[in-house]
């Protein structure tokens, strides 16, 4: 009881970060960013429509757009100018976008819990959640927490270059491709059954953060179990040694020399 307040003066004062988040976040609490609006992480349940909904927070506006008065726009102001905007889409072969506000509209019912009040004005798009305004500043920092909270990957200070973006995408296009085995989301469910004994409804209940964390924990389990026989055996030598299974699952950067931060950017445009 006694931490809560503070975590609300840290993240109303726009210190929003993975530790300031930390305490909430592993434990799948709800983050309270304002008096009148708690976000939550989003369970398996949901994860078809958070999948299409997530499409709306992850755009990579800077790198994919060339008018003038969207790099300067905020990002809440660049969802709300593309709604229903068929031409913007076509010039950008983007079929989705026209629709990427409705999404949000999804995303913030799917995180703000069933209670919350979610009004928005068809006229000026504007919204507000539990009578708050979203300003473009709010909707920031929401959109910020909901991709932390929920472990999407994607940050939105970080800038990257349209042909890398594109030579990415064409990469993991030719991994997909070179490896014949895919399995879809219906698969990893089925797989996180059978390894940790639990049901289809505990699963259903289970954050989507923490269902991939589990999925990367009993792979990496896996593979060290596998790398110590071998090692233990004689059979294997590894030039490094086997990192244990209980480290961290978090990713290496790879492309991280080609990103730019966002405010840099901005303070080129003119």
């Amino acid at each position: 009881n006694i931490r809560l307040p503070i975590i609300i003066r840290v993240v109303m004062n726009l210190e929003i970060s993975k530790q300031a988040l930390q305490p909430f976040i592993m434990f799948n609490e709800g983050i309270p960013y304002h008096p009148a609006i708690t976000l939550y992480p989003v369970k398996m349940k949901n994860i078809i429509e958070f999948q299409q909904y997530q499409m709306a927070l992850t755009v990579r506006k800077n790198s994919i757009f060339h008018d003038k008065d969207i790099l300067k726009a905020d990002y809440w102001d660049f969802i709300k100018y593309a709604c229903r905007n068929g031409e913007l889409a076509a010039k950008y072969d983007m079929p989705l976008l026209p629709f990427y506000y409705d999404f949000i509209l999804g995303m913030l019912q799917l995180c703000c819990g069933s209670d919350a009040v979610i009004q928005h004005n068809t006229a000026t798009l504007d919204i507000s959640i539990n009578d708050v305004p979203i300003t473009n500043k709010r909707f920031d920092d929401i959109r910020k927490i909901i991709i932390m909270q929920n472990d999407i990957d994607f940050d939105i200070d970080e800038f990257i270059n349209i042909d890398t973006i594109r030579a990415l995408e064409h990469a993991k296009e030719f991994e997909a491709k070179k490896h014949k085995e895919k399995s879809e989301i219906e698969d990893y469910i089925d797989s996180l059954i059978i390894s940790m004994n639990i049901t289809e409804e505990y699963v259903s209940n289970m954050t989507i953060r923490k269902f991939w964390r589990y999925i990367k924990r009993i792979n990496k389990h896996e593979e060290y179990t596998a790398c110590r026989s071998g090692e233990m055996s004689g059979m294997v030598t590894f030039k490094e040694p086997v990192q244990h299974w209980m480290t961290s699952i978090e990713s290496i950067d790879e492309y991280e020399n080609l990103k730019t931060d966002e405010d840099e950017l901005r303070s080129k445009i003119e």
